[in-house]
């Protein structure tokens, strides 16, 4: 709302048209907007994510990105990932057509390898910096993972039991690997995660990962079945090879 404002300002006599949840919440209003795009009705569409990828209109030849670079802050090993293909994805929208196009990124960190490799939609420079990221400390694709997620409306409840489910898993992994089973997992936290509350319920997580699928799989499979939850509501969610961590 607030670019809105400040395009409106600066652009007194152009059309604009914003598309995000608010004016998108009833039926078909997303397309109604699309279409009045396509008649050529639009001068200036805002949005967010949502147009950043599968528009084709040829006659848009200048797009632009507001705070390109708030994804890359996200406490996520996929951050990076992320602000590369959403960047290459809104670069996408403009000139394609003959009459050609460009794209204005506006960011606080311009030599970060996800925008360098945006800007020159060089995949396989962003894809082979990423992989040696991810080498220390270890993320996929080097690893398998799992994200474990305790939460209840009770702060304290879900802070205790996340804290005992990582305890009593620790015991167990530390009991394989005496017997030599699943000697290649690794528990990391619990924490808050980083959505901490959502929906009305505190939430907090640990994430294991390891090498083998299998490790993983025989590991949560035990917290699954024999971890004893504590009386209330309090639950526990079991995120196999998570696509984020939020």
């Amino acid at each position: 709302e607030q670019v809105e404002r400040v395009t409106a300002e600066t652009f007194p006599g152009a059309r604009i048209v914003r598309m995000d949840v608010d004016t998108t919440s009833g039926k078909w209003a997303h397309q109604r907007i699309l279409e009045r795009v396509e008649r050529h009705e639009v001068d200036i569409l805002l949005g967010t994510q949502m147009i950043a990828k599968g528009l084709d209109f040829p006659k848009v030849t200048l797009v632009g990105v507001v705070n390109a670079d708030v994804g890359i802050h996200l406490p996520d090993f996929r951050a990076s990932e992320r602000t590369f293909q959403l960047l290459s994805q809104v670069a996408g929208r403009a000139g394609r057509s003959a009459l050609g196009g460009e794209v204005y990124i506006q960011t606080s960190l311009p030599e970060h390898y996800a925008v360098r490799s945006a800007v020159t939609h060089d995949f396989e420079a962003f894809a082979t910096r990423e992989w040696e990221e991810r080498e220390r400390p270890r993320y996929p694709p080097h690893v398998r993972l799992v994200n474990v997620i305790v939460s209840s409306p009770d702060q304290r409840l879900a802070a205790e039991t996340a804290a005992a489910a990582a305890r009593w898993l620790r015991t167990v992994v530390v009991r394989w690997k005496r017997a030599n089973v699943a000697t290649d997992v690794e528990l990391v936290g619990p924490a808050p995660a980083p959505i901490e509350r959502l929906h009305g319920r505190w939430r907090w997580h640990f994430f294991l990962r390891a090498d083998q699928p299998r490790s993983l799989g025989d590991v949560t499979r035990v917290l699954a079945e024999d971890f004893p939850l504590p009386s209330g509501d309090v639950r526990l969610a079991i995120d196999r090879d998570p696509v984020a961590l939020l």
